[in-house]
């Protein structure tokens, strides 16, 4: 890998969307514009200025390409299609293409196949290569097995791999590998839409890993201190190089967990526990989410997603002296007011490094 950029950044995804009203008062036939942006953002500028405008320019909206954004890995965003020739098609039509925001370039389709089973996609890269991978699970709600295939850009083709051995939850990228939070194979349910979870202890969760080198399956155990079942689905990340697991604790703290040494589960050590009351929320958060998206260099500031309606943007925290600030962005799809109604999606906001890497 070559040319890879030291300073990093966030994907900020934007959201647009635009009423266009109809003749009818009851808005009946009101027809709507949506559209998304991805736009790539200094981290250090976010923390030294934490209220600023952004502007979608037509490179960044993501309708001018026609794809769903699956994830990005040094430097390549990867973007999905999928669709039905006509609506009464049983089968559905997949691809996805490459797109680099530092070089402006996206590479032709690749990757089609098409199916009667719903897909979703991963993106990673096998560290021990350099070789970007697609990794494809058919969506099968509670019933195993999860068909898995994987596409290497190395052969150009889509390989079966052996299917999940759990339900898989979102998956997340780090050190090679894809991480999903899931219950072990004792409780076959997605965590969302378990019958079961009465029965369910902290003791049944587990870290499900696909190693894109070996494509080969680990689980980790959780952290010793995840004893109980939070109100709200724990999240897996990464946070300063390691990969970490966040969770509430008896609804008055969040807790953050990092693998301090990558593939050893006995190496989770506490990162930080921090109260809500000191996140200055002015809201019932006993059914709130959330979520770390990115730690500073030295440790000490900490930005935070919450799916609270009462927080559109995101906090940041610093916990050495508590001080803690609300972002303020302005986003625009266009440098003119069109009436479209824009915001930051921070849920979907992730670590990026730009790079001229290049497949197209």
């Amino acid at each position: 890998m070559k040319s890879k950029s030291q300073n990093p950044k966030f994907t900020l995804i934007t959201k647009h969307h635009k009423t266009i009203k109809g003749v009818n008062p009851d808005g009946s036939d009101d027809r709507y514009e949506i559209d998304e942006s991805i736009i790539p953002y200094p981290i250090p500028r976010l923390l030294d200025n934490p209220s600023f405008t952004l502007v979608a320019d037509s490179h960044s909206l993501l309708n001018e390409k026609d794809y769903n954004i699956v994830g990005s890995c040094n430097g390549l965003i990867c973007l999905a299609d999928s669709r039905r020739r006509r609506s009464t098609d049983t089968h559905i039509e997949y691809w996805f293409r490459f797109w680099n925001p530092a070089t402006r370039k996206i590479s032709q389709k690749m990757g089609y196949f098409r199916d009667s089973a719903y897909f979703g996609f991963n993106f990673g890269c096998d560290n021990s290569t350099g070789t970007f991978k697609v990794v494809a699970s058919s969506d099968n709600g509670d019933h195993l097995p999860y068909e898995v295939r994987v596409f290497s850009l190395a052969d150009n083709v889509w390989r079966n791999i052996e299917s999940f051995p759990v339900i898989p939850n979102r998956g997340v990228f780090f050190n090679g590998a894809l991480h999903y939070f899931t219950l072990h194979n004792g409780f076959q349910c997605n965590i969302s839409q378990c019958s079961n979870m009465n029965k369910v202890t902290a003791e049944h969760f587990v870290i499900l890993s696909l190693d894109l080198g070996t494509e080969t399956y680990h689980q980790y155990r959780l952290p010793r201190g995840f004893d109980e079942l939070p109100s709200q689905e724990p999240a897996v990340g990464v946070l300063g190089d390691c990969l970490c697991f966040s969770s509430s604790y008896k609804e008055t703290e969040f807790i953050i967990w990092q693998m301090k040494k990558f593939g050893d589960d006995e190496s989770w050590t506490q990162f930080l526990k921090i109260r809500y009351h000191d996140l200055q929320l002015d809201y019932d958060f006993k059914e709130i989410r959330f979520v770390p998206l990115f730690l500073s260099k030295d440790g000490d500031t900490l930005v935070l997603y919450s799916n609270s309606s009462h927080e559109r943007d995101a906090i940041i925290y610093n916990w050495r002296d508590n001080r803690v600030e609300r972002t303020r962005v302005t986003v625009h799809k266009t440098s003119i007011d069109d009436g479209t109604y824009n915001f930051v999606d921070w849920y979907s906001a992730k670590g990026f490094v730009e790079s001229l890497i290049s497949i197209c």
